[in-house]
């Protein structure tokens, strides 16, 4: 037999296992898609711009160089020199990352600017400018192509390895949120099943009790017993109910029959009392009719005794089955304390479950707020992009201005224009995925609002119980004070018949005073007299207390 606290509790602990499952599953997931993301900005973004900053650097320093031998101008040579400073800079970030593919062009790239320094800058210094410009043409611009085609070829890698780290993070997105969506559907579907257990297999009982012992509060005791299959406490207030209601019915239909037969006793009783006390006044006439009237007493008086006796047996009878039904009123209010006890221990549990699913929607409302600051970042970028590209044109409008001598910076400014639309490419790229992590993120949002409504709803649910069992409470505590109450009228009725059964003995004893001898007849009339006075007086007080106790009977309906 599974009581209700075992059901309650295994039913709300696997809500509480889905729950916290649900929330170590979605904390395990944000933390990994944060981690994949963070090392996403952190580490590929930095280094794909470093590779940028790197081809550049090495188009501007060849482009300078270029100027600084055609025209002579120091500013160029000034120019290459802060730009040796900016790759410097940049060889130690990349060295710091200690990429592999990085470290031998980092090298290549080392000795192309020592090429430009002995082939180019030394020659044109010492005077030989075409020397300089046969090495520059000849060896020194092959070589930033090719460096520069390497780093081009490192950023598309770069640039993949990012596109396919945004793919796995979307598709763990996707799995987190299909997982998700399934243990929240569970977590609803079972929350609901429990909310229509509790409705129907604990709150119909419970309704059924308190409306039959609303009944039973107003008198109607004719109702079947309730039908019930259950063996849990419950099933125990249902059985109880019913016992007390047969009791009940059994102990008014008895004490219907008690009140007539009393009534009928008291009536007989005034009765005798009336003849007693005729014989009493006729002593006097004659002492043959004080003989006959002493005898007819002596009789009545004994069988009034034996009337009285019997009576008395059967007010103690009704007063013990009061008592039982009394015993039983404070069992069923014990039973509704405990069903109480449990109730309040239900909702303790449902608000558990309300705190876990409030953590979980902030967890996933701080992930969306994650992906709103890779948009910031990738809006950054994009704007880096669009000023490279403004600064390619403004070159390539002043290589044509130049003519014939700013061919070769125009070759450098459409490189610069092209590396800046392959970057706006990939920002888009990356802005795409950002904003479809964005939308796994609100259905997930969406998804734990669903739950988090449910748990709230079954909440308000279990309440609603709770309040029912305090009324079926409040219920049985005014059934067992109207059962004290009937319990002290009958007590009180007992003590009325005792007094009685002494007064009957007395008129016995006069009885027999009477017939021992005539000598005595005055005084044994006199005392009869008065001892049947005292008879009528408590004929007539029973006869109120009978009067009473049928006034009880008639608030029992029992047909």
């Amino acid at each position: 037999m599974k009581s209700i606290r075992t059901r309650l509790f295994v039913s709300f602990f696997a809500i509480i296992i889905l729950c916290i499952g649900l929330a170590a599953y979605n904390y395990f997931s944000v933390s990994t898609m944060n981690q994949k993301t963070d090392d996403m900005v952190s580490e590929e973004l930095t280094v794909l711009l470093e590779y940028d900053s790197l081809k550049y650097n090495i188009a501007q320093s060849i482009a300078l160089a270029r100027g600084y031998v055609l025209y002579g101008e120091s500013s160029y040579r000034d120019d290459y020199d802060i730009y040796s400073v900016e790759y410097d800079l940049t060889e130690r970030k990349l060295s710091a990352m200690k990429i592999k593919e990085v470290e031998g062009l980092l090298g290549e790239t080392k000795k192309w600017r020592d090429m430009i320094n002995e082939k180019v800058f030394i020659p044109y210094e010492n005077g030989n400018a075409d020397l300089a410009k046969h090495n520059l043409q000849t060896y020194v611009q092959p070589a930033a192509r090719g460096l520069m085609d390497q780093v081009e070829q490192l950023s598309k890698d770069r640039e993949r390895h990012i596109v396919s780290t945004g793919n796995d993070v979307v598709n763990y997105g996707e799995s987190t949120n299909i997982a998700g969506l399934v243990v929240a559907a569970i977590a609803v579907i079972l929350g609901t099943i429990i909310s229509i257990y509790t409705s129907v297999v604990i709150a119909r009982p419970v309704k059924n009790v308190a409306n039959r012992m609303k009944a039973i509060s107003n008198g109607e005791l004719q109702a079947e017993p309730i039908k019930t299959k259950l063996k849990d406490e419950i099933g125990q207030l249902v059985t109880a109910v019913n016992d007390m209601n047969d009791n009940l019915r059994g102990m008014v239909k008895q004490m219907s029959v008690v009140s007539d037969h009393v009534t009928g006793q008291s009536e007989e009783l005034t009765q005798y009392a009336d003849e007693v006390m005729a014989g009493s006044q006729q002593i006097a006439v004659t002492m043959e009719e004080l003989s006959r009237g002493a005898e007819d007493q002596a009789s009545s008086s004994t069988l009034l005794i034996e009337k009285m006796s019997n009576f008395s047996q059967e007010i103690m009878q009704v007063a013990i089955k009061g008592d039982d039904i009394k015993e039983q009123s404070q069992g069923m209010l014990t039973l509704t304390n405990d069903g109480s006890a449990y109730m309040e221990t239900s909702i303790q549990q449902m608000n558990s479950i309300h705190e876990k699913m409030k953590q979980s929607h902030t967890m996933v409302v701080g992930l969306d707020n994650k992906t709103n600051e890779i948009t910031k970042l990738v809006n950054v970028i994009q704007e880096i992009a669009g000023q490279t590209n403004l600064l390619a044109l403004n070159a390539a409008i002043e290589a044509a201005r130049a003519g014939e001598h700013g061919k070769g910076f125009a070759v450098v400014a459409d490189e610069v224009r092209k590396l800046a639309e392959q970057v706006g490419k990939s920002v888009a790229e990356i802005t795409v995925i950002v904003k479809d992590i964005q939308t796994e993120s609100k259905q997930v949002v969406q998804s734990l609002d669903d739950g988090y409504q449910s748990v709230e709803e079954g909440t308000a649910q279990i309440q609603t119980t709770g309040e029912t069992f305090n009324e079926l409470k409040r219920k049985i505590d005014e059934i067992s004070t109207q059962f004290e109450s009937m319990s002290s009228s009958l007590y009180g009725v007992l003590d009325d018949t005792r007094e009685i059964s002494g007064a009957v003995e007395g008129i016995a004893a006069v009885a027999e005073e009477s017939a021992a001898g005539v000598e005595q007849v005055s005084a044994t009339a006199q005392q009869s007299s008065s001892s049947m006075e005292e008879v009528s007086k408590s004929a007539k007080q029973l006869e109120e207390n009978a009067g009473e106790l049928n006034t009880l009977i008639q608030q029992f309906k029992l047909k």
